[in-house]
């Protein structure tokens, strides 16, 4: 019998935003969806999920000590009651015209804690006391019982916040009799029809690690369920039995449709089939084709030269987990958005030789500009900027917050079956930001790569750490990639590794280079010394040149013989500087750094690649010259004849030095590799300001000048520096510990700079998630974004706009106007603006109408219009409080000056 055939539970609302096609008369049929019946939404979306997910099942199951249909049965009975807290007055008051006529008045005190809150006292206070309708979690502890409780209710992407003095009647003050009775009503018919077994308590540490896949899977069930084009509204009175087959068709759909269901690896490729590479593998692909792989989660450190087939190798040992059955699908982190682009080609020709079947794999791009890339632009079609719940004073409403999430390729690229983009969107994973268990249950059962493991200061290391931690602890493999890892971040890293997966271990014992090193639990590792690609193992000449006037002649001279050359520089307007004296002495260099309208920057960023590239022919580079900042250092694979460097820190400096000759074969103008580095000497006499009176605007940039120091030191030590014999030695070199080689005068500079650093390392780890302590409400869960993943310097995003006709329009034209103002935009340092942001207020009007069309989440976003100048750039004004006024420029050739 149906516990609520006849029950008034059933006219309690559950969602209250019908869409475009239902109707919006509240009194109408259909107007709402019944509580009840999202409710086994949900459930169905989980039921589908893991089976979809069959390694996810196994992994929970495994953990809690169960067989997998009990589990799969105990957890969709949690589902089901995921949102019985809407059953409570104060939950169905906030839409007053479907509020069931038969509850008493709303009550105001005590203060409405939210649904998730009021559902969690009300099923935790039955199953303490015993009363509930089902023997769900008998004989468990407050804890134990609590802790899994927390991933079912804490579904909008934070933990419920608990009493400390928990009591089992906390309940009664949210549900009065008549609520209590629908919402005991639905739960008996829940128990009815998906009947949860009594399972036994399981260990308090194995609940705590299971608690973060249930939670990312829980609040991913939560939005697929919640998506009205998949869950359209149902009719109170549908009979519960035939509504939830229906919901079960309707979620293995979605899913489908999502791109949810991963698709099947293919067998096992040798690496000339999985690459389509026609040459040998180097020795590091072929250490990586058949090193032995155990059970367990694994630790893998790739390190090689620039250019060695680190990443082939990293997608060789990927594949082989796939075609074993030990994965389902990878993630590449990379430093930038830049190099996250520039890897989208390199890895879509493996996509079809990583799975089989009629299915085809899934590939996303994660960063903040995903959607701006050409592959991805179609991605972001329909994504809607609207605050969901924003209408009739509902809770955001996680229907629209699922169709929002499933456009947006930053969060889907996690779920993805090959995702790609920055460390920003994995480390997420590890911060206390809305819905990262999302992003935790998106890299479960892959494999995590990290390339350029080398690039991130001590906040964003102290993430990687802690990530690495996470991923170990849930059964995953870690790939890391670098040309130039020092020892003690690697020391780090293998550290935290061991620390989750519970094993110890001696230090590692190898410092020969190139090196790769398996770590298996319980197990000493397996280092590896192996040798460097043949074309790679050179000697690299290497001139320092004492001002930028000597690398000026240096470049022309070079260009003038039909050299191809890059100069990277420390900041923006010193490369704007150096392309602007190349321009005027008769070279047409192009100019690469991030302060360009991303539209620009992406054409921009496929020309260099198309002129400087892999595949570049050889009459675009005779005399060709790029310019660029970092953007151009790492990942992106451009092959120069010449490379002219302001002087950096070393591991930087090699990074930029891995784009001489970097493909065999090739017609070279000059005699042979050299790197040429703008330093002072390092010999002479060292004063405070020996950077910054070389570098006065990039003095800021790398802020340890002893290193800097020592990296002059290094490269003057070696004007012939071998590759690969040097690399290592060089590098530990100017990361020693140890202070006494360095020149008296710079040794506050250089303690200043390891305080900040620790500093840096200390926040990251008082913000970061802790694996062992579960999804727990310790600490404070804000919204995301409100955890950095990086200590950046503080910015402003400008979106540049064309006055055209006295009407602003966007400075990129597209059809799509959204796209279009997105393409336009440029993200500026606040301390370079000095408060000027505020357009001239004879643009106020044109200016208004412009931002009508923009959502709430663009409010800080300033608009700059711009009009001709007499050069053929265009200039804007922007205004302070006190009435100063800051004059911009921009041009599409040297991006926005101030």
């Amino acid at each position: 019998m149906d516990p609520m055939r006849e029950h008034a539970a059933r006219i309690f609302w559950g969602k209250a935003r019908p869409g475009p096609g239902a109707a919006h008369d509240l009194s109408a049929a259909h107007a709402f969806h019944p509580a009840w019946a999202h409710g086994l939404d949900v459930a169905a979306s989980g039921r589908a999920l893991l089976r979809a997910r069959p390694r996810a099942a196994r992994a929970l199951a495994a953990g809690l000590g169960v067989e997998v249909p009990a589990f799969e049965a105990w957890w969709l009975h949690l589902l089901a009651l995921h949102d019985i807290g809407k059953f409570s007055p104060q939950f169905q008051a906030k839409v007053p015209a479907l509020y069931p006529a038969h509850l008493p008045p709303a009550p105001s005190h005590p203060p409405d804690p939210g649904h998730p809150a009021a559902g969690l006292r009300l099923v935790g206070g039955l199953l303490m006391d015993r009363s509930a309708p089902s023997g769900l979690m008998r004989g468990w502890t407050l804890r134990a019982r609590n802790a899994l409780l927390q991933p079912i209710f804490g579904h909008h992407g934070r933990p419920v916040p608990v009493p400390q003095d928990w009591q089992p009647e906390d309940w009664r003050p949210f549900f009065p009799p008549a609520a209590a009775s629908a919402a005991l009503a639905y739960w008996a018919a829940v128990e009815a029809m998906l009947p949860a077994p009594d399972l036994p308590a399981p260990a308090s540490a194995a609940a705590k690690q299971a608690s973060w896949l249930l939670a990312g899977l829980t609040a991913l069930a939560d939005w697929i369920g919640s998506n009205q084009a998949w869950f359209p509204y149902a009719a109170p009175e549908a009979d519960l039995a035939a509504y939830w087959d229906a919901a079960c068709r309707r979620a293995e759909a979605a899913l489908r449709e999502a791109g949810l269901v991963p698709a099947r690896p293919g067998p096992r490729l040798a690496f000339a089939d999985l690459t389509g590479l026609s040459h040998p593998p180097t020795a590091i692909q072929a250490w990586a084709e058949t090193v032995p792989l155990p059970d367990g989660p694994l630790l893998i450190l790739i390190e090689d030269v620039t250019g060695g087939g680190k990443t082939e190798a990293a997608l060789m040992l990927a594949h082989r987990l796939l075609a074993a059955g030990r994965a389902d699908g990878l993630y590449l982190a990379l430093p930038t958005t830049a190099t996250a682009n520039a890897m989208v080609d390199r890895v879509i020709p493996y996509a079809g030789r990583l799975y089989e079947g009629p299915a085809r794999p899934s590939l996303a791009l994660a960063h903040g500009r995903a959607a701006l890339h050409p592959r991805f632009r179609a991605a972001a079609e329909g994504f809607s900027d609207a605050e969901p719940g924003a209408d009739r004073g509902e809770e955001p409403d996680s229907g629209a917050v699922a169709t929002a999430w499933l456009a947006g390729e930053s969060r889907r690229a996690l779920l993805a079956d090959l995702g790609i983009g920055t460390i920003d969107q994995a480390v997420l994973a590890v911060l206390p930001n809305r819905y990262g268990t999302v992003r935790l249950a998106g890299l479960a059962g892959k494999v995590l790569i990290v390339d350029e493991a080398h690039a991130y200061d001590a906040y964003v290391s102290a993430e990687l750490s802690r990530l690495v931690a996470f991923h170990a602890a849930g059964g995953g493999t870690v790939v890391i990639l670098s040309a130039t890892l020092p020892s003690a971040a690697k020391a780090e890293l293998v550290a935290s590794w061991r620390r989750a997966v519970g094993t110890a271990g001696t230090g590692l014992a190898k410092a020969e280079y190139p090196l790769a090193t398996l770590l298996v639990p319980g197990e000493e590792p397996v280092e590896r010394d192996l040798d460097a690609r043949g074309d790679l193992c050179r000697t690299l000449a290497v001139t320092r040149a004492p001002d930028t006037e000597t690398a000026f002649a240096r470049i022309r001279a070079a260009a003038e013989a039909g050299a191809c050359i890059a100069w990277i520089r420390n900041s923006v307007d010193d490369a704007v500087e150096g392309a602007a004296a190349l321009r005027a002495a008769g070279l047409d260099p192009d100019l690469f750094h991030a302060r360009f309208a991303m539209g620009d920057r992406l054409a921009i960023e496929a020309r260099v690649r198309a002129r400087f590239g892999k595949e570049s022919p050889p009459e675009g580079r005779r005399g060709g010259v790029l310019v660029a900042t970092q953007v151009a250092e790492s990942s992106l694979d451009l092959d120069f004849d010449l490379m002219v460097s302001d002087l950096a820190p070393i591991d930087s400096v090699l990074q930029r030095a891995g784009r001489l000759w970097r493909h065999a074969g090739r017609p070279r103008p000059i005699p042979g590799p050299e790197l040429v580095v703008v330093s002072p000497d390092p010999a002479g006499p060292v004063a405070p300001d020996w950077v910054s009176s070389a570098f006065p605007r990039a003095a800021y940039v790398y802020r340890d000048h002893a290193i800097l120091w020592r990296t002059a030191r290094e490269l003057a030590a070696r004007p012939a520096f071998r590759v690969p014999e040097d690399v290592r030695p060089a590098i530990e070199a100017v990361f020693a510990d140890d202070e006494a080689d360095i020149p008296e005068a710079l040794l506050p500079i250089h303690f200043e700079a390891l305080g900040r650093a620790g500093a840096e390392r200390a926040t990251a780890r008082g913000a970061l998630l802790d694996a062992a302590a579960g999804y727990w409400p310790d600490q404070a869960w804000p919204d995301e974004g409100t955890v950095p993943t990086r200590l950046a310097e503080e910015s402003r995003t400008l979106r540049l706009a064309r006055v055209e006709a006295g009407r602003l329009v966007p400075w990129h034209a597209e059809a799509d106007r959204r796209l279009a103002w997105a393409l336009s935009e440029v993200a500026v340092a606040v301390r370079k603006l000095r408060g000027h942001v505020a357009p001239a207020s004879s643009w106020h009007a044109a200016v208004a109408a412009a931002r009508s069309g923009w959502s709430r989440f663009d409010e800080a976003v300033i608009l700059l219009p711009l009009e001709p100048g007499p050069d053929g750039t265009w200039q804007g004004t922007l205004v302070a409080e006190d009435g100063g006024s800051l004059v911009l420029t921009y041009g599409a050739r040297r991006g926005l000056m101030l």
